[in-house]
């Protein structure tokens, strides 16, 4: 009996000629060798697995909710005045989607949609594990201690390595499909990464070698103007065009800054850590700017003794103390009132210049926010009395439910973006994000919010009778034009 011989699959040049239906649409692919310059975190099946996996460590899965997320950035503004479902349902004709209940017969929304997307992941190979201890007074470790080990925790969650390299295959439609899903990956490429953590640039990818091609990928600079040439007409990075701001990340109205002129090295994972440094300065620096007017950017941090760090030149711990409730227990076996005393040592008493008006402007940075507060005396090791507050954190409500929200991402985007000739600027983007809509900033203690600490996002920022000791936060009126306004100041960035 002669066996069963199977034809080979089509090749990726000759996929122009498939459909995968006699009457749909003819097909289009492209392929990418890809590596990775910064650690991998995350990404798999499980989170926070003590192993990496040993099949499927670049996961399609994975990389589809990337690119979906990168596709809504890009395309997204023009559905903002048609309302959500314009967008659900064409978001769901292109990467596929799960159906709904139907509202009625014939009901086309409610039916499954399959992919016109397909990823295939090629010859994957891994640089080695990172299982190095992460230490939190590196500038890496600013990005990766969420992988540090938890109470119930052996070790620190294991990474990739950088320099794991992978093909990316990718087949869709011919015409405006094709072109959508090139420019997705192509954002992904540049402004995202693989896994958790790609906002503070963890698992960025570039281009496996910088031939030819590569201009067709990646820009000559950071600059806007090199940026909107690779995307053709898809409007970005004007800010002014961003009048309807929704609560979906838009790359329209974001705000890009990159590195001031200098040498644009070739090492990613060195890029990376500028990037990085920027953020970490602007929330904990304790040193003057070595640009600029020192008396108008001031320190986000005192000086600290040893490993111990200074008090924060922000005004969220002051406030916090002015809310918070003592530690311990009250005469009834609850836990105590405010009116039952302080909830914090005199030493460390809130400072007249942040009020006991709510105001949480990290609130911008994402949330939630966990806040911990030293118990213990740098003289004599022994405890604060009264002790300082304990179990806070900044969390977010709904609009007018109540309801304690787990997650609001980050707007800001900090990595080093890879350039055609094979070097790297580091950049900061701010995705033009409205806040949600009627949604509040608040403090919860012990898991419950405190109702005095409510305020809308729109006035998180600074309170009127605020007179922040960062004075950075006197420069602007949110966050973000706070942000950059420090970057340009102390000469670190510039406007792209």
């Amino acid at each position: 009996m002669s066996s069963l011989v199977l034809p080979d699959p089509p090749s990726s040049e000759a996929i122009h000629l498939r459909r995968r239906f006699a009457k749909g649409p003819k097909l289009a692919s492209f392929t990418l060798a890809l590596k990775t310059f910064t650690p991998i975190l995350g990404g798999g099946p499980v989170a926070r697995s003590p192993d990496l996996p040993s099949v499927d460590i670049i996961r399609v899965p994975t990389l589809r909710g990337h690119l979906r997320f990168w596709w809504r950035a890009l395309y997204g503004h023009a559905y903002v005045g048609q309302g959500a479902e314009a967008l659900a349902r064409r978001e769901r004709e292109l990467w596929g989607g799960m159906g709904r209940a139907k509202k009625g017969p014939g009901d086309d929304e409610a039916r499954a949609w399959r992919s016109q997307v397909e990823l295939r992941v090629l010859e994957v190979r891994p640089a080695g594990e990172d299982t190095k201890p992460i230490n939190l007074g590196t500038m890496a470790g600013y990005a990766l201690w969420p992988a540090r080990k938890g109470k119930n925790e052996q070790a620190d969650i294991p990474r990739w390595a950088p320099g794991l390299q992978f093909t990316l295959e990718v087949i869709a439609p011919e015409g405006e499909d094709m072109a959508q899903v090139r420019n997705a990956v192509r954002a992904w490429i540049l402004f995202g990464g693989y896994g958790s953590r790609g906002r503070r640039g963890c698992g960025s990818v570039c281009l496996a070698s910088s031939g030819p091609h590569a201009a067709e990928w990646l820009p000559a600079s950071a600059d806007r103007a090199s940026l909107r040439r690779l995307f053709g007409d898809v409007p970005l990075f004007a800010p002014e065009q961003a009048a309807d701001a929704c609560d979906m990340p838009l790359l329209r109205g974001a705000r890009l800054f990159q590195g001031n002129a200098g040498a644009k090295p070739r090492d990613g994972s060195e890029v990376w850590l500028i990037a990085l440094k920027w953020l970490r300065e602007f929330r904990q620096g304790t040193e003057p700017a070595a640009a600029g007017s020192a008396e108008r950017v001031g320190i986000a941090r005192k000086p600290g003794e040893g490993n111990r760090a200074g008090r924060s030149n922000w005004p969220e711990a002051d406030k916090i103390r002015r809310f918070a409730r003592p530690s311990g227990k009250d005469s009834r076996g609850g836990f105590a009132s405010r009116s039952e005393g302080n909830a914090y040592p005199e030493v460390h008493a809130p400072r007249p210049q942040h009020s006991a008006t709510a105001a949480w402007p990290r609130a911008g940075f994402g949330l939630p926010i966990v806040f911990h507060f030293q118990q213990k005396r740098r003289e004599d090791g022994e405890y604060y009395q009264p002790k300082e507050p304990e179990d806070i954190q900044l969390q977010w409500e709904a609009g007018g439910s109540e309801k304690l929200m787990d997650r609001l991402a980050s707007p800001l985007i900090v990595k080093a973006l890879p350039l055609a000739d094979g070097r790297f600027e580091p950049i900061a983007l701010w995705l033009e994000r409205g806040a949600p809509r009627d949604g509040q900033v608040v403090m919860t203690q012990r898991g419950t919010a405190v109702p005095r600490t409510r305020v809308p996002f729109e006035r998180s920022f600074r309170a009127r009778d605020d007179q922040p000791l960062f004075q950075t936060l006197q420069q602007a009126d949110n966050l973000r034009d706070a942000f950059f306004w420090w970057l340009e100041e102390t000469r670190r960035a510039q406007e792209a």
